[in-house]
C-alpha cells in the first residue's frame, strides 16, 4: 500500500472524553494538535493539562466558539487572548515549552460568514475549493461584504503579527498551494471527517453522512487522499457523544495506509 501523510487536528477540546481521545491516540503512536475552547478550558483545563503531557499540540480556537463574523475584530481578538493566556498556563502546569502558536476560527469563520476563500478569484481551482468545504455548515457562494473582507484581513494581520502559523509542511495540493489557503495564518484544512454529524443534535437532519459506515466510505472515496505527492490536514473533532465515531475514522485512515505527522 503506498503511504501516505496526514496532519491530524482535534477541534473542540476538552471534552469529558479528552483523556480517553489522547490515551487511545497515543497508543496507537497518531499525534495531533488539539484546538481548544477557552471557556471548556477555563472550566476543565487537567485533560489539556495531560495532553501536553503527553506530548501533543495545543492551539487556540477562540473562548466562546461564537463565529467570528458574528463579532468585531475587537471582540474576536478579545476572546483569542483570552484563550491564549489559558493555553499558556496550561504550558506551564504541564512543564513544558510551547513549540508555537496555532488558531483556527469556530466554525471555520474566518470574518467572512460560510465565505472561506474567494472561490471565484482561483477559477481553475473553484470546484475542488467548494468540495472541500461543502460538509454542511459553512458553505455559501454568496460573495463577501467589503466590511468583511476589511475584518477578514485585519484578523489575519493580527495572527500574523503576534507570531501565530499554520505548520503544516509539503502541502502540495494544487488547490491549497496556488490559493490563499497557502498564505493563510490562520490553519485551515484539507478534509474533514465530518464526525459531526453523528452527534444528537445533527443526527437526523439532511446532511450526507449519517452512519460510520458512510464516513469510512467518504475516506475511501475521496479523490485526494489517495494522493500520495502531497500530505493533508485532517480535521476531527473532541465531542462528547462521538468519541468511539472519531477514533474510528482515524483509525479507518492509518488502515487505508494514511500516516500522522507531528506537528512541529
Amino acid at each position: 500500500m503506498e503511504k501516505r501523510y496526514g496532519y491530524l487536528t482535534i477541534d473542540d477540546s476538552p471534552s469529558v472524553h479528552t483523556d480517553a481521545l489522547t490515551d487511545a491516540l497515543l497508543a496507537d503512536n497518531i499525534p495531533a494538535l488539539l484546538f481548544v475552547r477557552g471557556d471548556f478550558l477555563s472550566k476543565n483545563p487537567v485533560p489539556v493539562v495531560r495532553a501536553i503531557e503527553k506530548g501533543f499540540a495545543v492551539g487556540n480556537h477562540n473562548y466562546s466558539h461564537t463565529r467570528a463574523s458574528q463579532l468585531t475584530a475587537a471582540q474576536c481578538i478579545e476572546e483569542i487572548e483570552k484563550t491564549e493566556r489559558l493555553i499558556d498556563q496550561a504550558y506551564r502546569e504541564a512543564g513544558r515549552a510551547r513549540g508555537g502558536k496555532y488558531f483556527r476560527f469556530p466554525h471555520i469563520d474566518r470574518g467572512t460568514a460560510g465565505f472561506i476563500v474567494d472561490y471565484d478569484a482561483y477559477p481553475a481551482h473553484r470546484d475542488e475549493l467548494l468540495s472541500v468545504f461543502t460538509d454542511g455548515l459553512n458553505i455559501t457562494l454568496e460573495p463577501a461584504s467589503d466590511a468583511a473582507i476589511v475584518k477578514k484581513e485585519a484578523l489575519q494581520s493580527y495572527l500574523q503579527a503576534e507570531g501565530y502559523s499554520a505548520p503544516f509542511k509539503n502541502m502540495n495540493l494544487p488547490w491549497y498551494q496556488d490559493t490563499e489557503m497557502a498564505v493563510a495564518t490562520d490553519c485551515l484544512y484539507t478534509y474533514s471527517n465530518s464526525d459531526w454529524m453523528l452527534t444528537q443534535r445533527h443526527l437526523g437532519k439532511d446532511w450526507p453522512y449519517k452512519t460510520l459506515d458512510n464516513l469510512k466510505g467518504k475516506i475511501d472515496n475521496d479523490p485526494w487522499l489517495s494522493n500520495s505527492r502531497s500530505h493533508h490536514i485532517i480535521l476531527a473533532h473532541d465531542q462528547p457523544e462521538i468519541l468511539d465515531v472519531t477514533l474510528a475514522t482515524i483509525r479507518h485512515m492509518t488502515h487505508k495506509g494514511i500516516e500522522f505527522l507531528p506537528i512541529t
